[in-house]
């Protein structure tokens, strides 16, 4: 990634940069909180059994994941400078044009402050400026409303069914949701997301 992304407010200051190895300390922390974990869509499904805090072991690979696998931009999130959540695109296929988004917001001070809108916000405008894909889409747990009217906010159309995960004890629905280039570009002409 070129640089960094910034989404200043009279908030706060919302910036992007490239997620790396050295970030593992709060990753595994992150990844240890069951109230993470439980909204985090990777986290392994009903065959795999319940949904677990992660070992420090997961953690790093996990974050190897996030930080190696070439069909991925991985992103820390920099609220005021303090890291406090990861965004990113994955399954990125230049030929179809296609990539998938996620995030997550680690750091309970920072959630409920438009601090995830701001980080999707920044990531879409690299999928689409920068990357030049046409649709990115995402999982997101049917329970999970609040998710759910923000990427509605941010241009999001529900997009059919991702399939079933387990969390909380039992099985729930995983929706998806879609926003293409077109779309977004158009929408910039809107007041940002809050």
């Amino acid at each position: 990634m070129k640089g960094m992304t910034s989404v200043c407010t009279e908030q706060a200051d919302v910036t992007l940069r490239p997620l790396r190895m050295t970030d593992k300390f709060a990753i595994r922390r992150w990844m240890a909180d069951r109230n993470v974990i439980d909204f985090t869509v990777v986290v392994p499904g009903p065959a795999y059994g319940p949904v677990v805090p992660y070992s420090a072991g997961e953690a790093d690979r996990y974050l190897e994941l996030l930080v190696r696998d070439p069909e991925r931009r991985s992103c820390a999130i920099l609220l005021n400078g303090e890291h406090v959540g990861n965004v990113g695109l994955k399954a990125i296929n230049e030929r179809r044009g296609t990539a998938e988004c996620f995030i997550e917001v680690g750091e309970l001070s920072a959630r409920r402050r438009g601090v995830g809108a701001r980080a999707m916000t920044a990531m879409l405008d690299i999928a689409f400026d920068e990357l030049r894909v046409q649709s990115v889409r995402l999982g997101v747990f049917d329970f999970n409303d609040a998710a759910i009217a923000l990427y509605r906010k941010i241009g999001f159309v529900d997009d059919g069914r991702l399939g079933d995960h387990w969390v909380r004890g039992r099985v729930y629905a995983v929706n998806a949701m879609r926003v293409d280039q077109h779309s977004w570009l158009r929408g910039r002409l809107r007041p940002p997301a809050r």
